[in-house]
């Protein structure tokens, strides 16, 4: 469990950073120091995916944005954006924010466009997302802000590498 935690935190970071031409920081942290670092009891790969919810495969949800109909996941994902769009102008008036971490670690249990692709790879990813994302809870700001932007480019560089361009439209610059 111990090495299997410290790889997750390497290639967690390997993946936030990868993308920014940069080495990722290594950092040694003590497994009984992290606890649960991912809070994800309730939400994680093991997790059984519930049939014929809206946005289940059959269950699809249609939209006037794509009337065939949106995963769980995808739907999932515009709520990402949404998320986004709201916090940095909060942040650039120096308002607060409210914390993105319980919408977003949802995105380890939720139904994908293609049932297959929820892999232990795909797993890793996201949880290199939501390191990002949590760092970003922990001390909201321009570059927490941009590592989610990162985390969401290092996913979408492995599978559905459609939104690519769009999303690094939303880095702050």
């Amino acid at each position: 469990m111990r090495i299997l935690l410290s790889s997750l935190v390497l290639v967690a970071s390997f993946t936030l950073f990868a993308c920014e031409g940069r080495p990722p920081e290594v950092v040694a942290v003590p497994v009984a120091a992290v606890g649960d670092p991912y809070g994800d009891s309730d939400c994680n790969l093991q997790t059984k995916l519930v049939e014929g919810i809206p946005g289940s495969p059959g269950h699809l949800v249609a939209s006037t944005r794509n009337p065939n109909g949106d995963s769980e996941l995808a739907l999932l994902m515009r709520r990402f954006v949404d998320d986004l769009r709201t916090v940095r102008p909060l942040l650039e008036a120096g308002q607060p924010v409210d914390k993105l971490w319980p919408i977003h670690h949802r995105m380890r249990c939720a139904w994908p466009t293609r049932p297959e692709e929820r892999t232990e790879q795909y797993d890793l990813r996201a949880q290199g997302y939501l390191l990002a994302v949590r760092a970003f809870d922990e001390a909201p700001g321009r570059d927490t802000y941009n590592g989610i932007i990162a985390g969401c480019i290092a996913c979408h560089s492995v599978s559905c590498g459609g939104p690519i361009e769009f999303i690094g439209s939303m880095k702050w610059e």
